[in-house]
């Protein structure tokens, strides 16, 4: 029986805390237009219900569906779409956690009394610990090994490229006819940093080994 990994529970957990706070939107904002709450209108909150609506179906798909059993179905072409597809998913939904909690702050700004509700409170804070954990695991498992590659490759390379503008200098003919290969060596180090950043988008949507 295959093991369940920490990557896949963790996105099993993300998933659930994401569907919880969009069934309290969605329920919420239902309750607006059920009571006619007047002061409640405003330009985001059809988008905010339509897609938290669109968002829980989704996740409801796609929390207890492993990478795995894609492959193992489809192939690995259809695991990376997949993998492409949650990653849109999560960062339009850092938008959507904006845009709610811009429109939570303008009830409270503007004192709408049949806007008051627990939920209210709930989504607000919730919307702010959402994108919180969203950003921080883009910015672990994505931005922050490829500054790091980076980084750490032209800290490697410092003495090598002062010696290369030396030879240059003396030889412009024969440093020229190497251009090809460092090209090629450039592009295997690219994809390298490629590879660590696939791997890191990888993990932030988890796996069943």
């Amino acid at each position: 029986m295959p093991s369940i990994s920490a990557g896949y529970i963790g996105n099993v957990v993300l998933n659930l805390l994401i569907f919880f706070l969009l069934l309290a939107v969605y329920t919420y904002i239902l309750n607006l237009e059920t009571i006619g709450c007047a002061c409640a209108i405003h330009p985001n909150r059809e988008f905010i219900k339509q897609f938290s609506l669109f968002a829980l179906v989704f996740l409801g798909i796609i929390t207890f569906l492993p990478p795995s059993a894609i492959t193992d179905v489809f192939g690995y072409l259809a695991t990376g779409l997949f993998a492409f597809v949650k990653f849109v998913f999560y960062i339009i939904c850092i938008v959507y956690f904006f845009l709610t909690l811009e429109y939570t702050r303008y009830l409270i700004n503007e004192k709408c009394k049949c806007s008051e509700d627990m939920r209210r409170e709930l989504i607000l804070a919730g919307s702010v610990v959402e994108v919180a954990i969203i950003v921080l695991i883009l910015l672990v498992i994505i931005v922050l090994p490829i500054i790091f590659n980076s980084v750490t490759h032209i800290v490697d390379n410092m003495g090598s490229f002062e010696k290369e503008i030396s030879t240059v200098v003396r030889t412009p003919y024969t440093s020229m006819k190497t251009v090809p290969s460092k090209l090629s060596k450039t592009g295997k180090i690219v994809s390298k940093i490629g590879s660590q950043s696939a791997k890191g988008i990888k993990k932030l949507f988890g796996s069943r080994k």
